[in-house]
């Protein structure tokens, strides 16, 4: 299917009007932010000791983790807070006032720098190129034949059976019109925001806003077009308060703008390779901001709406497996940690990755989940939020206490908690299970089995003449957990790819030995001369494994 696009002209939409209102946003983030602070720590001395922890934090990251995108002038900015800082200690006797006022210019001299650094750009022109680039590199990289003239001249119709996006699409294209839509996915990869964006445009919808990490930035390439198709930036190597609230207030001015926008749950990308069930709360509590302040600031039935849509992202294998796995291990098992870490993926393997994955594996799935409002109300086609029994609710009524309308921040922490865990739900209900998630997922779980250990270092420890597992012991467990899978399917707990369904057993199984190996030098699984399962990397096959957490397959290996 072809869509039509949600809004025609791309100056028309959300981002670009937003993108030529900065200063607006600009300003908005940093008044917000330093008034949230001042609620926050409510006296000039509480205030001066996060401004030093700041200073002490951003001088220790300049020496030590310096990145070649960071501005020329940060250490003299730094230079220029300690002195005041200093100055403001040298002098507490003096008038309390002004004391007062260089604590504010302090503290909104580091707001401000931080939410320039955070601005991002939107050109439609640029957007445009990148627009017809993308589907022609995408088109190529995907294996797809233009079989016509006029496929040459549309790519994107040579995608649709490369590229499934599936699930609440119509709702979803039907929301951006009627409201905000914010959009919760899993996230695996780095190149993750750019699948996204290209499924999102590939269904028609306007380009989104999202967050994208401040080392990507370290190429100018990447700059040039990041920094221009709507990407902000996020410096995870800042966690001091004064940071991680000038970027809450930055998100929640964006989407109460109406910038349709990404946030990735999890925070970051999943180490283990399983689904995230430990969300990052914090920015996710900034769509509940939004839509309390949406209501403060209009009439009910004019106030915006924010939708919040969960989307499971499912390739055959990931890009940076390898460096991820180690150090999910290096940072759990500790001392127990003692299996040979690889080395970090070079930028170059991205393009060797695109093209393995697209040109010989079957296919790259974008599940989309049922939209639900900002408290994980389902949602109807109209945009309207409904109970257990389908009745339109006033969710306005959720920030009144006794009658009156007003913040409550545990309240809405509690709102945030249950948002989280109906996300979570969400992922697994809209995980698209593939060959290469089941077929590692039984091997590993046969392993442990065989040496009778749940500890994942000793099984990681084993040597290459213990790793082996019998063909038929192996396709009997297979059959015992597609057979599980398929319940689970009919109930609506996950969804299965078409090779799955379509698939005889011994197919299903040669499929996902070979969609996991396509791109690895050591291979997770392989058959060997015996016709027996094998590993050359049992890190990998862990990672791999742990797609399928969460859903109790365990307990049927026998």
């Amino acid at each position: 299917m072809i869509y039509k696009p949600v809004i025609d002209r791309i100056e028309d939409w959300p981002i670009n009007k937003i993108s030529l209102q900065k200063d607006r946003i600009l300003q908005e983030t940093i008044s917000e932010a330093i008034l949230q602070l001042k609620k926050d720590y409510p006296n000039d001395q509480k205030i001066r000791e996060q401004v030093q922890k700041t200073l002490y934090l951003e001088r220790i990251r300049i020496k030590t983790e310096p990145w070649e995108v960071d501005p020329e002038d940060e250490a003299e900015f730094w230079n220029g807070i300690k002195k005041k800082v200093l100055h403001s200690v040298t002098n507490e006797t003096q008038d309390s006032e002004l004391v007062a006022k260089r604590n504010n210019e302090t503290l909104e001299a580091i707001v401000s720098r931080y939410a320039h650094e955070m601005m991002g750009n939107f050109s439609p022109k640029l957007f445009w190129f990148a627009r017809q680039l993308l589907r022609r590199i995408f088109a190529r990289l995907f294996n797809a034949h233009f079989s016509s003239f006029k496929e040459l001249f549309r790519p994107q119709d040579a995608l649709k059976d490369k590229l499934i996006v599936s699930g609440a699409v119509e709702k979803i294209r039907a929301l951006a019109t009627k409201g905000t839509v914010v959009l919760v996915p899993t996230h695996f990869s780095n190149l993750d925001s750019a699948m996204i964006g290209f499924a999102m445009d590939y269904i028609g919808m306007p380009a989104f806003q999202y967050g994208a990490g401040l080392n990507l930035f370290n190429s100018k390439f990447f700059a040039l077009f990041m920094g221009n198709l709507g990407a902000y930036k996020l410096d995870r190597r800042k966690k001091n308060p004064i940071y991680l609230e000038t970027l809450k207030q930055f998100s929640k001015t964006n989407v109460m703008a109406g910038a349709h926008t990404i946030f990735f749950p999890g925070g970051t990308r999943s180490r283990n390779g399983a689904i995230e069930t430990n969300l990052k709360l914090g920015l996710l509590g900034t769509v509940i901001d939004a839509q309390r302040e949406h209501y403060e600031n209009n009439p009910v039935d004019l106030a915006p709406k924010i939708y919040v849509v969960p989307l499971v992202l499912s390739y055959n294998f990931v890009l940076e497996a390898s460096s991820l796995v180690s150090d999910y291990l290096r940072r759990t098992g500790k001392e127990n940690y003692l299996v040979k870490e690889p080395a970090q993926v070079p930028f170059k393997a991205i393009w060797n990755f695109l093209w393995e994955t697209f040109s010989k594996s079957s296919d790259v799935h974008v599940s989309l989940g049922e939209p639900m409002d900002v408290f994980g109300n389902n949602i109807d086609d109209d945009g309207n939020s409904l109970d257990h029994n389908n009745n339109i609710l006033e969710i306005d009524k959720y920030f009144y206490t006794n009658g009156i309308f007003k913040r409550d921040n545990q309240r809405e922490m509690i709102y945030t908690q249950f948002l989280g865990e109906r996300i979570i739900d969400s992922f697994h209900k809209n995980n698209v299970v593939k060959t290469a998630h089941v077929v590692p997922f039984v091997a590993f779980e046969l392993l442990k089995k065989k040496i009778g250990t749940n500890d994942i270092y000793t099984i990681l420890r084993l040597p290459e003449e213990d790793r082996e597992i019998d063909w038929e012991d192996f396709k009997m467990n297979m059959k015992l957990i597609l057979d599980e899978l398929y319940h689970l399917n009919n109930k609506g707990k996950l969804k299965l790819s078409q090779n799955l369904i379509t698939k005889e057993l011994d197919e299903v199984i040669e499929l996902g030995i070979q969609n996991i190996s396509i791109y690895h030098t050591n291979l997770p699984l392989l058959k060997n001369k015996k016709g027996n399962i094998t590993s050359e990397d049992l890190q990998l096959l862990y990672y791999y494994h742990n797609r399928m957490e969460g859903y109790g397959l365990e307990k049927f290996i026998r």
